[in-house]
């Protein structure tokens, strides 16, 4: 049986409700009035002072599991926890206050668990604002989607595309061409990590390469619209150029929002993946989803949070729970274990054994590479390492280089230093970042060892020093 103390509005509710539950009820408060729209719902009820010791049944407490004390007055409850307290010690006691003053006085007296109606409030009304701003951005997303007409929207996603990025690009086309518009899927860059094919070729993803800008100008001017997916500003990480204004933004990267410029703009950037952003308007439209599609989002956010293990929000988890009766576990499993390539392990390899450590950071130079896709994976081994806390691994690729960086240490901001330190066409989250940075004229010189020797100096010497620590030039 439960016992509720009180006989206002909040304990009438509870006491409602515990009872359609099934649950056996014994109300007290000292309102006979009050209580008598409880009797008629066949609820126990005893008309006493809770504030004075009387009140209490020794046999009836003896009985209860749990007792609420849910009176409007701060004394008749405090006097109810100290008599239950000197009688059963042992006794589970729940209440409300008012504020946090009032909670502090009932936690010292020997409430278990003082709910704070201001905070359940408060919760109650963002809850129901969020609703509010997300059914408008859907509303407007819509419109967006609509005004491209018959010439379609062209979706580009973030340079080599992770599974965040495929994932949420195949969501938007879903959407859009569920209002019946036609979309298209362009990336820059290659396709390489093991787990990104697997995810493509399974998933039959139809995605369209582009070499240069050029290729992506000539795509925004025969489209009804256009959508950036992972980045916010066009040429950082993505093929498109940089005059270019996005009609439609998707991202949760760190960036200066005054800097972004499109028509309808989302960007989340506490939220753990952009496929949780995603999945949130497949909900709020009501749309259809199949297990492929749930797949890849899932895949995407655990992508995204190393596991779940990593920024994840609570947005992250409920969408999770949307998506995960829908999965299809198999096809998830051939994603995640993948064979990898013998120059996936050969750079790995190469990250071990080229890795310098100057404290908690550790940086590694893989000299050159065609896989990219392969260095986020070496930084992720790398900061396994005992005593590593943020690791660096770069490599060359024709004109660039490559940057993939991994920390785990709560007071550095990795995604702000690779920013901070090679430019805007670095940076990410906390945890998490990458980048390029354009060779110029090195990209010509004909002795390698010397550009090797060169490009390892500068990027060391410029991330060494953007955290503090003296570099010392190798000989």
């Amino acid at each position: 049986m439960y016992i509720i103390l009180g006989s206002g509005i909040v304990s009438r509710s509870v006491s409602t409700s515990l009872k359609q539950a099934g649950k056996d009820v014994l109300v007290i408060g000292k309102n006979e009035k009050e209580l008598e729209g409880l009797k008629e719902l066949n609820i126990q009820t005893k008309v006493a002072d809770i504030g004075l010791p009387n009140w209490a049944d020794n046999s009836l407490i003896k009985k209860s599991q749990a007792i609420a004390i849910l009176s409007e007055n701060l004394n008749d409850n405090l006097g109810a926890i100290k008599t239950i307290r000197n009688r059963f010690p042992e006794k589970f006691i729940i209440t409300s206050s008012a504020d946090t003053m009032e909670a502090t006085e009932l936690f010292e007296n020997g409430a278990d668990i003082v709910i704070k109606i201001e905070e359940v409030l408060v919760n109650r009304i963002l809850t129901e604002l969020e609703k509010i701003e997300m059914r408008q951005l859907s509303s407007d997303l819509v419109e967006t989607i609509k005004g491209a007409g018959n010439n379609g929207i062209a979706i580009f996603l973030q340079d080599n595309p992770d599974p965040d990025a495929i994932a949420s690009g195949m969501t938007l086309k879903r959407i859009v061409e569920n209002y019946g518009i036609k979309a298209e899927l362009y990336y820059g860059g290659n396709i390489g990590h093991q787990q990104n094919k697997a995810l493509v070729n399974l998933l039959n993803v139809k995605l369209r390469q582009l070499q240069t800008p050029a290729e992506a100008i000539n795509i925004v001017r025969s489209s009804g619209k256009v959508a950036l997916i992972e980045a916010s500003l066009p040429s950082k990480n993505n093929i498109l150029p940089a005059d270019v204004v996005p009609d439609i933004i998707f991202d949760h990267h760190q960036i200066d929002l005054n800097l972004v410029k499109g028509h309808f703009i989302d960007i989340r950037t506490k939220i753990g993946a952009n496929s949780t952003i995603l999945t949130s308007y497949i909900q709020q439209l009501e749309l259809p989803i199949d297990s492929l599609l749930a797949t890849a989002l899932i895949y995407g956010i655990k992508s995204d949070t190393s596991g779940f293990t990593r920024n994840t929000t609570s947005a992250d988890w409920q969408a999770i729970a949307f998506l995960s009766p829908i999965v299809d576990m198999n096809i998830l499993h051939q994603i995640d274990t993948p064979p990898r390539s013998l120059e996936t392990i050969d750079i790995i390899g190469r990250a071990i054994r080229n890795r310098e450590i100057k404290g908690s950071y550790l940086v590694s130079f893989v000299e050159f590479i065609n896989d990219r896709d392969a260095l986020p994976q070496a930084a992720d081994l790398l900061l396994q390492l005992e005593g590593v806390d943020t690791a660096l691994v770069f490599g060359i690729t024709e004109d660039k280089i490559q940057l993939s960086a991994r920390s785990r240490d709560s007071r550095v901001n990795i995604g702000m230093i690779l920013e901070k330190t090679f430019g805007k066409s670095a940076g990410g989250h906390a945890t998490m970042a990458g980048g390029t940075i354009d060779l110029g004229i090195f990209s010509d010189v004909s002795d390698r060892k010397a550009l090797l020797k060169v490009t390892s100096d500068a990027v060391k010497k410029k991330f060494f020093s953007s955290v503090g620590i003296e570099f010392e030039k190798e000989e």
